[in-house]
């Protein structure tokens, strides 16, 4: 999933691919607010340009680009009916297509446009530790619902840096899938409290209780200070587990 090329079209990277319309347009803006260049690869044929993104234009469905500087690779690109764009934001390799590009100006400067993709692929690898907490001393997450400001106390099935599992009963609460939530709150025992935000990525049955649903979330845009809290807890139940093997 490191890989720099497109991933191919297959049924296998299905449950990768992001489909919500807001969420779209949010991983977008932050490639465009980290600057991340992107590599266009024009009609599946050798060769490619790199490119940056300049802004978002949700009136007019389309994403803005920087304009390429080679002169043959800007005829290609706008010669090309498939056209896929590939960057990575944080480790994770973001992807889409589009099928038309067309020439424009941008803050008085040169560049061009597509058509705001309808979908993206979102590849992320599994680099964080998972931790369980013991069950003698539970992880749970406060997670805001409705529009009165009520929260949902959620068991915490499992824990790392990049996200988390909770336990959820849906006929009390039911998660979004593939939405932000934001302002939950994590209680991490022997270290405290720390603000996170939630993208319900995947959600899957419980063995053993047909009324539980297991909500597989990522974190998003965790602040440093909170980010090293939860590293400090996760480091600190690998070292129990370790020491009672």
């Amino acid at each position: 999933m490191t890989s720099p090329f497109p991933e191919p079209e297959s049924p296998e990277l299905e449950r990768f691919r992001v489909y919500a319309r807001v969420e779209i347009v949010a991983l977008l803006a932050r490639l465009r607010d980290q600057r991340v260049q992107m590599t266009a690869y024009f009609d599946d044929a050798p060769g490619f340009a790199l490119t940056l993104p300049l802004g978002i234009d949700e009136e007019a469905d389309a994403v803005v680009f920087d304009a390429l500087a080679d002169a043959e690779a800007r005829a290609r690109l706008f010669a090309s009916r498939r056209i896929v764009f590939v960057g990575f934001l944080d480790q994770v390799k973001v992807q889409f297509r589009a099928d038309t590009a067309t020439s424009c100006d941008f803050e008085d400067g040169p560049a061009f446009r597509v058509p705001l993709p309808e979908s993206l692929l979102r590849l992320q690898r599994r680099d964080f530790f998972r931790v369980a907490p013991p069950s003698s001393r539970p992880v749970t997450c406060l997670v805001p619902y409705g529009e009165d400001g009520k929260y949902e106390k959620l068991r915490v099935l499992d824990l790392s840096i990049g996200g988390t599992a909770l336990l959820t009963y849906p006929e009390k609460f039911e998660l979004p899938t593939g939405q932000a939530i934001e302002n939950c709150t994590l209680d991490l025992p022997g270290v405290g409290s720390v603000a996170a935000s939630l993208i319900v990525r995947q959600v899957s049955a419980v063995k053993r209780d047909d009324n539980a649903r297991r909500a597989g979330c990522e974190f998003t845009d965790m602040a440093p200070q909170a980010r090293m809290l939860l590293q400090r807890y996760v480091n600190r139940i690998e070292a129990e587990l370790r020491k009672a093997r």
